[in-house]
């Protein structure tokens, strides 16, 4: 009795394409996540390492989500095409702040 009442019960599942949908929002909302985190980060510090920066950013976003290193390393990349952040011209593992 008890197992006929929930096969009657089965959620079905959505369809693949919101399922990729839901992922790409998903994936959108925290690459805008670890950019905030980043300017943030080099805005109060003005120059900063590329390992500090990783490790602070990883911990301010650790309560929403655990961000993935090249995905942190990827949106630093952009950062500095968008003239948020600069390499140091001397030593290529600092950042600066720009913006």
């Amino acid at each position: 009795m008890l197992r006929s009442k929930l096969k009657s019960m089965q959620i079905p599942l959505p369809p693949v394409d919101e399922k990729k949908k839901v992922i790409e929002d998903v994936d959108k909302d925290r690459t805008y996540a670890i950019d905030a985190s980043i300017v943030r980060i080099m805005k109060s510090r003005k120059v900063l390492g590329h390992q500090q920066l990783v490790m602070e950013c990883v911990e301010q976003l650790r309560h929403m989500f655990k961000p993935d290193f090249k995905a942190i390393k990827k949106r630093i990349e952009d950062l500095i095409t968008r003239d948020y952040l600069e390499r140091d011209k001397d030593s290529p593992n600092l950042f600066r702040y720009l913006a």
